[in-house]
């Protein structure tokens, strides 16, 4: 025989007080991207970035990915020794950021203010083709008497043909030379209160020169970065397989990569 049916207790649903307090915890627990806690340590977490490209037009992605770059940058070269020194200064690292903002502006206010065609248009590929030319001309000096009777090595004979102040034959980049190019960079985008300060000037210098013999030319002179490049500047075809065959730049095998957007696969670590 059934027993007498038993109600079910509902609890009583929280105030809408709790309910909004719990949402606003939540929503301050969210984490704090590194250039805020970096190079914007004032700034609110609900706050956007200000605009590090004075340009309208600039889409806010670019704005971000640019502090996460500077972000980076200062991390690595910068908050690694200054942290030794100092553990609880918080103005060095956004002062550092607003230099760099003032060099970024007077870059971009030059570079829409320059007609860029002669440069894109004749001047690139003219030394594209003048580099390939010399380098099938060396290739072909290869263990013949040109090459020092078959001793000098390719990377010689091009530096023969093409030599620079800034590289030597076996590839090296005289870090002495870009350093004096970043500092005419600075001296023409700084004011004078910013310039002259040596300790400033000099640390201003050697973050951008680290970064761009560190991580930029090691990286934008790879073959897998210029095909990579290319391919993401031609864009994916509208008739395309599911799977690519794509070439393991470590070696010498093809293997079938699918991938959804037209990239050229990285080596696989």
């Amino acid at each position: 025989m059934a027993g007498p049916p038993r109600h079910r207790q509902t609890r009583p649903l929280p105030p809408t007080s709790v309910l909004s307090n719990t949402s606003a915890s939540k929503h301050s627990q969210q984490p704090i991207s590194l250039p805020k806690r970096l190079l914007f340590p004032n700034l609110p977490p609900t706050a956007d970035l200000p605009d590090l490209l004075a340009s309208p037009s600039v889409p806010p992605e670019l704005n971000r990915e640019l502090y996460e770059f500077i972000a980076l940058s200062l991390r690595a070269f910068v908050s690694s020794w200054w942290s030794k020194i100092t553990r609880y200064d918080k103005e060095f690292l956004p002062e550092i950021t607003r230099i760099l903002t003032v060099v970024v502006r007077a870059l971009e206010a030059r570079i829409l203010a320059t007609d860029l065609s002669p440069l894109v248009f004749r001047d690139i590929p003219t030394l594209v083709t003048q580099h390939y030319r010399d380098y099938r001309d060396a290739e072909a000096k290869l263990s013949t008497s040109y090459a020092s009777g078959g001793a000098a090595s390719l990377p010689q004979l091009f530096h023969q043909l093409q030599p620079h102040m800034a590289l030597s034959a076996d590839g090296r980049i005289d870090e002495e030379y870009f350093r004096q190019i970043v500092d005419h960079i600075l001296k023409s985008c700084l004011p004078p209160e910013d310039y002259d300060p040596e300790p400033e000037r000099y640390i201003i210098r050697e973050i951008v020169l680290k970064v761009v013999l560190t991580d930029v030319i090691p990286k934008v002179t790879q073959p897998w970065f210029l095909q990579k490049t290319i391919l993401d500047i031609l864009g994916l075809e509208q008739n395309t397989s599911p799977s690519k065959v794509s070439r393991d730049i470590t070696g010498n095998n093809w293997t079938a990569r699918p991938f959804a957007s037209c990239s050229l696969c990285l080596p696989s670590r």
